[in-house]
């Protein structure tokens, strides 16, 4: 055993990858056969570790015969409110006229499907992944999650997730344990309790 390995490291090799370059790579990532989707959770100060780390494990998970497919939450955060008719710069604008509350309301709600003219994040997500791939070798990784932080919960985007993505899928989680089966993300938020993934720490 590698020492200078951290836990979420060892966690990525011994734990996560068996399982997905198993031949069916959903079948160990959830007791619920109708939702195959794993949290693997990842200190956020080791964010550039692990985006490296990710990319040897694509390397390797491809060499198995898999087809992994990245999705960054922090792109489709963008996609989705350019699609509700918004502008980074029209966010920002409004942080300095109304505050920071006032907007991040606006975004929840843009990214719940309730503000006018938008579409609901998981919709994005489930719309990205390629359906076109056989479901039991192509995984898909939902990274960047922190961007999310004070705007969408995790646990609430898998759920929505739930009937309308049929592929493995593994969101990496910046955050941490809270007791036996809570989980803080971003070190900060109120423990979430509510989520029904494979939890991989």
């Amino acid at each position: 055993m590698d020492m200078s390995q951290k836990e979420w490291q060892r966690c990525l090799q011994q734990q996560l990858e068996p399982v997905l370059t198993a031949p069916d790579s959903g079948v160990g990532l959830s007791t619920y056969t109708d939702m195959p989707f794993g949290i693997f959770l990842y200190p956020p100060e080791d964010e550039w570790e692990l985006r490296q780390a990710l990319r040897d494990l694509v390397v390797r998970l491809e060499n198995a015969g898999k087809t992994v497919q990245r999705l960054s939450m922090a792109q489709l955060l963008e996609q989705s409110i350019a699609a509700a008719g918004l502008s980074l710069e029209e966010i920002a604008q409004g942080e300095a006229d109304l505050g920071i509350a006032m907007v991040r309301d606006t975004i929840r709600d843009v990214l719940s499907g309730k503000a006018a003219g938008s579409t609901p994040l998981d919709q994005l997500v489930a719309e990205a992944v390629d359906g076109a791939k056989p479901i039991n070798s192509h995984i898909v990784f939902l990274e960047r999650v922190g961007a999310l932080f004070g705007l969408h919960r995790p646990s609430a985007l898998l759920e929505n997730l739930h009937h309308k993505v049929s592929h493995p899928v593994v969101l990496f989680y910046p955050g941490q344990r809270d007791g036996p089966a809570g989980l803080r993300f971003m070190d900060e938020a109120d423990a979430d309790h509510n989520y029904r993934p494979k939890l991989f720490a």
